[in-house]
């Protein structure tokens, strides 16, 4: 249970063998490849890089056209039953077959015929917005009965079209009423504006285009040859023509369906393909010698020598040593028994540990337990997830990171079972349990309990920081970051609870010494790294207004009894007002048994996401910041993990 010790290697090969032997290290695949720098001693022209960034730009295009080809023919493929297809999971498939399958299929020539299908759809999408917008431009005169081109030829008037704010339009209107030269027609309206036909006599021309000046008339050139609604009409049709053309294009696409498992090949294939590229692009390379550097875990080294040896025979040199406990480039690998592991996703999201610190998730996985269990703390909330999880654990293939997550909340819920026998809690009480403790009753005693898990928590978290100390002999460290602490600390807690409890009264001075030494050690070595006395104990002193944090932290934990509190009265509110349904006619008792079960659900959810959320902020914040810095590079193994099959 800690982390995964490595090696770190040399490796020189003929350049003839490259291709196979990162063949195998893929087939291998607990290799992590590490970038070789050029040797002061040398100059940098006397090596290169077996590979360029153009096989990168190009192996990047093509995972990118067939996850592309990929998406597009998901659209088309009928939905299948969820349950059946989780049943199915994943197929299995070695890195040969996976190759075979790859180089075998056409992938040019379909992404090709794919690509000019959608392109052509594309165009004629277009062409439809194009349309749209004319269609919009005409739409408000598609009511003008007459023709503009028949208009515009009588030789004694002039034509206008266009708008004016809905506000002077009333006015505007007026105005051209009272002139017997001018023909006015509100063609359409809409919220801003008033959409006019102008028909004036050439006589008239100067005072309309006072009055055009006055009011802010817009001029609108209407695109119209003939009768506007006829032309809106042709558009119409055409649109309809090309919306006919893409069903006819979409329909083409499908029949690609059956090349759908082919492009999940291909794109799996060149994803793995990069691996292989961006590893050979580490390598530093003669004409003849190349020199890979990496890290293999140190228990296959051996198996890691014979796969060189299977293609390179006697012909290399390998070198390999204890990789640099303090070195920030060796890549870390965990490797914990099957209760701790499913946490490590808790420990991956927040960082993976340095090579010099411990893996953290052993220690933290078992308060994680307690507390998300304390939280949902409902043995039918338990229950239902328990006997989900255990199902799809049976009965679904899932990969391997899904399968953790999964026996991750499956662990949850039997803590949230063993808690809900505690608290005497089935479903917010719709069946009563013997309780240990009673939240409604025992708030107090949950209050207690919260700070004393709490405490037990922090402590602990400060002791691994001991033991790392210890470790790395720094024994005094030990004592100056933690031992200090933990009298200056627990002297506090203990000084006051000897004021309000009479068991622990007789000791309260001797806390209060323990308290004060504990104190006075903070203050004399918490600036021990400066160099000046007045920075020393400055600095002390500061340290020493960390014990604030502390009390914030302490309060944290009062989530335990909130969240517990929360999820058992809501779930009691439902019971009552099903209960009050369930006692009326058949009506009330259908209802009553669709709010029980629909907001009991809703109840779990929120008591299971509130649980995951609070738990990882308790870990992250509380504890973590006590011993753990993380930032370490996780190990990157020669295959990609897949999106669509589980590859070997």
């Amino acid at each position: 249970m800690a982390i995964v010790n490595m090696k770190k290697f040399k490796l020189f090969i003929f350049d003839e063998d490259r291709e196979k032997l990162i063949n195998k290290f893929q087939k291998f695949n607990y290799v992590h490849i590490d970038e070789s720098n050029f040797d002061s001693d040398f100059s940098e022209d006397d090596f290169s890089r077996p590979r360029s960034s153009e096989d990168l730009i190009e192996i990047d295009d093509k995972i990118k056209r067939s996850k592309d080809d990929i998406d597009l023919l998901l659209k088309f493929k009928e939905k299948e039953n969820p349950i059946k297809a989780m049943k199915e999971g994943v197929e299995d498939i070695t890195l040969e077959e996976l190759a075979s399958r790859a180089i075998a299929f056409p992938f040019e020539k379909i992404d090709s015929e794919i690509k000019a299908l959608v392109d052509a759809k594309d165009k004629n999408n277009s062409k439809i917005q194009n349309i749209e917008s004319k269609i919009v431009e005409l739409k408000p005169w598609e009511n003008l009965s007459s023709s503009l081109k028949d208009i515009n030829s009588m030789g004694s008037v002039n034509i206008y079209t266009g708008t004016i704010s809905t506000s002077h339009g009333a006015e505007f209107e007026s105005e051209f009423i009272k002139n017997d030269l001018v023909y006015i027609e509100r063609v359409s309206k809409d919220k801003n504006f008033y959409y006019y036909l102008i028909i004036v006599e050439k006589s008239a021309e100067n005072e309309v285009k006072t009055l055009f000046s006055n009011f802010g008339f817009t001029p609108i050139n209407v695109k119209a040859d003939g009768k506007v609604k006829d032309k809106i009409e042709t558009y119409e049709k055409d649109k309809e023509f090309l919306f006919e053309k893409n069903k006819n294009i979409e329909e083409e696409l499908k029949t690609y369906l059956k090349y759908l498992e082919d492009f999940k090949f291909s794109y799996e294939y060149y994803r793995n393909e990069k691996i292989k590229i961006m590893s050979e692009r580490k390598f530093l390379k003669t004409t003849e010698l190349d020199l890979i550097e990496g890290y293999v875990p140190s228990e296959k080294l051996n198996n890691f020598e014979d796969e060189v040896k299977k293609v390179c025979g006697d012909d290399y040199y390998l070198n390999a040593e204890d990789a640099n406990r303090d070195s920030g480039k060796v890549p870390i690998l965990l490797k914990n028994n099957s209760f701790v592991s499913p946490f490590e996703l808790m420990t991956e999201m927040y960082s993976m540990p340095k090579y010099n610190e411990i893996d953290p998730t052993p220690f933290f996985a078992p308060f994680y337990f307690i507390f998300a269990g304390i939280m949902v703390g409902d043995f039918g909330y338990g229950l239902l997830v328990f006997l989900g999880t255990l199902f799809a654990l049976k009965t679904f293939k899932l990969t391997e990171k899904k399968r953790k997550f999964i026996k991750f909340f499956n662990y949850l819920s039997i803590s949230a079972m063993i808690f809900g026998l505690v608290f005497g809690s089935f479903f917010g009480g719709i069946i009563e349990l013997p309780s240990l403790i009673d939240p409604a009753e025992d708030s107090t005693l949950l209050v207690i309990l919260s700070l004393i898990l709490g405490g037990i928590h922090i402590f602990f978290g400060l002791g691994i920081k001991a033991y790392m100390d210890i470790r790395d002999g720094k024994p005094k460290d030990a004592l100056f970051d933690v031992g200090f602490w933990y009298m200056a600390v627990l002297g506090a807690i203990g000084f006051i609870l000897s004021k309000v409890l009479p068991q622990v009264e007789p000791f309260g001075k001797v806390l209060l010494v323990i308290m004060v030494l504990g104190m006075i050690g903070i203050v004399a070595t918490g600036g021990r790294e400066e160099k000046s006395t007045a920075g020393k104990i400055g600095w002390g002193v500061y340290s020493l207004y960390g014990i604030s944090s502390y009390l914030g932290d302490f309060v944290s934990y009062l989530r335990l009894m909130a969240l517990v509190l929360s999820g058992s009265f809501l779930g009691l509110a439902i019971n009552m007002i099903a209960g009050m349904l369930f006692g009326s006619n058949i009506i009330g008792k259908i209802f009553a048994i669709i709010i029980f079960v629909v907001f009991q659900l809703f109840n779990a959810f929120l008591s299971y996401l509130s649980a995951y959320v609070h738990t990882a902020r308790l870990t992250y914040v509380e504890m973590f910041n006590k011993f753990y810095e993380g930032g370490g590079i996780p190990f990157k193994k020669m295959i990609e993990n897949s999106d669509y099959f589980n590859i070997d």
